[in-house]
């Protein structure tokens, strides 16, 4: 008994991380949490040792990080659920013979409930664990809605962020166009980058609409000209993870704003 409690106990603290940690990522408008982050960069860095040199590597990255990240969170979810159900050993039983469903079942039966397709052969055998079953169909039902609308606003970001280099190429660096086009439509760009951090893994094919270097070989080209460079160095101030090692980027001269970026955009490219 009092190893299931503990076990339910270890249950409901992944949830609160897990689901915490979901939530503002998918809905918090804000830099990602800790374990979504984690997980992003250690799924980034382990494809960059395996996967091969080649175009595919260049379209799979984005992708690869979205899909662990998505991964490590059913996976954790349903773990949790399931130590949640070991409070009890009669908390999910056999629909047929009401015999005691076990670990593995009881994983199956959440697996099946977050899924919402209901709990398949298996069923609560008091309304305390009814009650639980419905929280755990709902949870899924939000995990499904907020993914699809997650993954839909970061590759529109994705897409957003190499529009706008194209577009920043068709216009001399002096241009009045890049003055009044390209640096108000970047400021947009890096406000909707720290709520979709995640679009900064999608590399592509062509060089020039690899989003981190872009905006390298964007700040290089206008560099020489102060003005322009004054609104690039406002409009890319706020990305996420970009700060000095003093912690003001507003002292550093233009050379070390750029050396400081090209730092930022390393641990995103292939």
């Amino acid at each position: 008994m009092i190893a299931g409690y503990a076990l339910g106990a270890l249950g409901a603290v992944i949830l609160v991380i897990v689901l915490l940690d979901f939530l503002y990522t998918a809905i918090g408008a804000a830099p990602v949490a800790p374990l979504s982050e984690r997980v992003a960069r250690a799924a980034f860095f382990l494809f960059t040792k395996l996967m091969p040199q080649g175009n595919a590597r260049h379209r799979l990255s984005g992708p690869v990080v979205m899909t662990a990240i998505a991964v490590t969170w059913i996976v954790l979810v349903s773990l949790g659920w399931t130590l949640v159900f070991q409070m009890s050993r009669e908390a999910v039983v056999m629909s047929d013979n009401a015999e005691p469903a076990g670990f593995v079942r009881d994983s199956a039966f959440v697996g099946h409930l977050l899924s919402t397709l209901g709990g398949g052969p298996l069923q609560t055998q008091s309304p305390f664990w009814l009650a639980m079953s419905v929280l755990v169909g709902v949870n899924g039902m939000v995990i499904l809605t907020l993914s699809v609308s997650f993954v839909l606003s970061t590759t529109t970001t994705v897409a957003q962020a190499r529009g706008l280099l194209s577009k920043a190429s068709m216009f001399a660096a002096d241009s009045d166009e890049m003055n009044t086009i390209i640096m108000p439509a970047l400021a947009d760009l890096v406000s909707n980058l720290n709520a979709m951090q995640f679009a900064l893994y999608y590399s592509a094919e062509h060089p020039a609409r690899r989003v981190p270097a872009g905006m390298v070989e964007l700040a290089e080209r206008v560099a020489p000209y102060p003005e322009q460079m004054r609104r690039l160095r406002i409009a890319l101030e706020p990305l996420p993870g970009f700060t000095a090692p003093e912690g003001r980027l507003d002292q550093l001269t233009n050379a070390q704003f750029i050396d400081r970026l090209r730092e930022w955009a390393r641990p995103y490219s292939l």
